[in-house]
């Protein structure tokens, strides 16, 4: 390598390091970490989150579609809202993960879910696309063993990588849940 392409080389990366460095000055510029309680929004971007209501419950379901918990369902009922001019959201129940006051995480009970989603009359009202403008209600199943108590739900879309980007670009939010009543 003769001394122009060195210099070339040194030059691209020091031009890369600083752009990398003012995205990263950008991001921690621009994330916010936010808990909020019950009835409140957490947003990120153009959609937001919030949680009405918790339930906590030993069955859910009837008749051959009974299901009983390992521990205690507790059923979570979250707003969604797309502030979006244009653009359509599709909410996917398994994005709500609900963490316990030690620190453990739980993710949707497909067997309570499915109870649930049986019990005659339910409709998941965020079942198909969320338009620009529009809201819905839906509700999530967890089940927490019997000595799990709920401290927040934290919403994830993307696995542990959209976690990492959540935190940088968005910081860490969280819908407390303490104040629930066992």
């Amino acid at each position: 390598m003769n001394s122009k392409s060195k210099a070339l080389a040194i030059t691209v990366l020091i031009i890369a390091g600083i752009f990398l460095s003012l995205i990263a000055l950008l991001a921690v510029m621009n994330r916010r970490d936010q808990t909020v309680g019950l009835n409140k929004e957490i947003k990120y971007d153009d959609f937001a989150f919030s949680v009405l209501e918790v339930a906590r419950q030993n069955s859910l379901g009837e008749g051959a579609d009974l299901r009983t918990a390992e521990g205690n369902y507790f059923v979570v009922t979250i707003k969604v809202a797309n502030h979006a001019v244009r653009v359509d959201y599709k909410f996917r129940n398994g994005a709500a993960i609900l963490v316990d006051q030690a620190g453990r995480e739980f993710h949707l009970s497909r067997d309570g879910q499915r109870a649930l989603e049986s019990t005659h009359g339910y409709r998941d009202g965020c079942d198909g696309q969320i338009p620009a403008g529009a809201s819905c209600t839906t509700q999530v199943v967890f089940d927490l063993p019997a000595d799990a108590r709920p401290s927040h739900v934290r919403f994830s879309e993307g696995g542990g990588i959209g976690d990492l980007l959540d935190f940088v670009f968005y910081g860490t939010k969280r819908i407390d849940l303490r104040a629930v009543p066992d």
